[in-house]
Parts: C-alpha cells; sequence; structure tokens
C-alpha cells in the first residue's frame, strides 16, 4: 500500500498540467500515486500529462463514465484509490515541494489535516486564503463549531484518511458548482480528529478565465442546489443511528449560517453585482 493517493480531474488544462506534474514529482515525499482522471476533456490534456510523466509508474489515467464535473471525477478516484490518505490537486494547480511532508507530519492518523492556500497569478497574487488555526487532537464539539463558522470551502488543501472516507461513504456530489462545500462540510461534521499545519503549501493558480466578470447564472441555479441538497444530506445524517454519538444536531445553527454564507449570500452578491 502507498501512503498517499493523490487524485486529479482533468479538463482542459493542457497548457497547465505539465507544471501541475512536475510540483507533484518535486515533492521531498516521494511515497505517493497519482491518479488523473479524465473528464473527457475536448483539447490534448491527457496527451501532453503523458509526455511530461514519461515512464514513472506511480501515475495512473482513468476516466469517468461520462463528463460529469470535477466532483464526479474525484470520485472515480476515490474508488480506487490505494493509498492510507488521499489528497486531491486540481490539475492547473502546484504543490509546495514540502507539501506532502508536512501534512504527513502532521496527520499521524487524523480523520482530516489542512494546511492554508495560497493565490498565484492574477490580481491576487500573494493573497492567502486562510482556514482557522486548531491545535491536532479531537475535534471537540466547541472546535468543530468555531470552524465550521470560519472555515474557507477548498478540500484542495486537505488530506484525507481514506479509512475515515470510506467508512462514511463521503463522497461528492453530481453537481458542477459548490460540490467542494457540500463534500468538505460532511467530512468536517462527521470528523472526530483533525490536525492543521498553519503554512500556506497549495498554491491556487488564477487563469485568464477565473478573473471574468461575466455572471454564469447556471453557476447561481447550481450553487442554491448544492445548499440546498447539503440541507438533506445534514438532516439525514442528523436521523441516523449511526452518528448518534456525535450529536449533530447541535450544529442545526452553524448549518443554517453554512447555508446562508457559503450560498444565498454569495449567489444575491452574484444577482445585485450582475445588475450593475
Amino acid at each position: 500500500m502507498v501512503k498517499v493517493s493523490i487524485i486529479s480531474p482533468v479538463y482542459k488544462v493542457a497548457p497547465y498540467i505539465g507544471e501541475c506534474i512536475q510540483s507533484l514529482k518535486a515533492q521531498r515525499f516521494q511515497d505517493f500515486e497519482v491518479l488523473f482522471v479524465d473528464d473527457h476533456s475536448p483539447d490534448d490534456s491527457i496527451a501532453v500529462a503523458r509526455a511530461a510523466v514519461g515512464e514513472d509508474a506511480r501515475f495512473r489515467f482513468l476516466r469517468t463514465p461520462q463528463n460529469g464535473g470535477p466532483g464526479a471525477a474525484r470520485n472515480v478516484g476515490i474508488e480506487l484509490a490505494q493509498g492510507e490518505y488521499i489528497a486531491f490537486i486540481d490539475s492547473d494547480d502546484v504543490w509546495h515541494p514540502e507539501f506532502l511532508s508536512k501534512m504527513l507530519e502532521a496527520a499521524q492518523g487524523n480523520d482530516l489535516t489542512y494546511c492554508q492556500l495560497q493565490y498565484r497569478g492574477g490580481n491576487r497574487e500573494g493573497e492567502v486564503f486562510r482556514n482557522p488555526v486548531l491545535p491536532t487532537g479531537i475535534f471537540s464539539p466547541e472546535r468543530k463549531k468555531f470552524f465550521l463558522k470560519r472555515f474557507v470551502t477548498f478540500s484542495v488543501c486537505f488530506l484525507f484518511r481514506r479509512k475515515f472516507l470510506m467508512e462514511n461513504d463521503l463522497r461528492f456530489p453530481t453537481l458542477r458548482n459548490s460540490e467542494d462545500t457540500h463534500f468538505l462540510t460532511r467530512c468536517l461534521l462527521l470528523a472526530q480528529t483533525i490536525a492543521c499545519v498553519d503554512v500556506p503549501l497549495y498554491y491556487y493558480c488564477l487563469r485568464q478565465a477565473s478573473l471574468s466578470t461575466h455572471r454564469d447564472w447556471r453557476k447561481y441555479r447550481q450553487r442554491l442546489a448544492a445548499i440546498r441538497s447539503l440541507r438533506r444530506a445534514y438532516e439525514e445524517l442528523c436521523r441516523n443511528p449511526r452518528y448518534a454519538d456525535l450529536r449533530l444536531s447541535q450544529y442545526r445553527g452553524v448549518m443554517r449560517l453554512i447555508y446562508f454564507k457559503k450560498g444565498y449570500a454569495q449567489a444575491l452578491r452574484d444577482i445585485v453585482q450582475g445588475l450593475f
């Protein structure tokens, strides 16, 4: 068994995936496998990736049954991952050379381990998106409420214990927007231990398309669909006798805040900005 399975959806990233691969090969910790999941990319992303990988047997190439978005692609990788831990990287982003070594040093069997995320490029160059800093160990209700009120929904800056994901059947929803919010919130609700590496080790690369001011109202509808789906999933978890000891109903107020902050408030801002 390898230590870490790295899962990366591939879709229209031909100009960038080579740099992503180089950042993986440059990791100080080398006991990993990489699962590139082709989500029916219309360009030559996979050909570029294969050329950059060369003969490195740690890299595997998979394909989704049909184009389903990043969540569906990550789910394909989760099912076939063999590592003790699972990490996600978008194939147009890069890692600090010590991403794996520092995250694994902190992980020590915890359900979740996270670092901070830093933007590269565009008008947010160098800006750090910070999650709250928690001490390593038990993810107590008080700490969990504190974190849920303030967390940044980027699953890519987390390391997940694979056994935790599999035992709790944690997968991404088949949505094309806000799938991270849905998946990560459920992970945070169910995790019982957590660890923090309070430095930016994940570099989120802003491309020209990311800087567009064009409003896509389909994303608005998808965001609300994800929030409503999360509400239903949360209520189902609360009713599940398997999680009775976690007393998930105590997070109902925090979940209402998440619904507003991560869904409705952002959607309303998009509407207002689109009108003026």
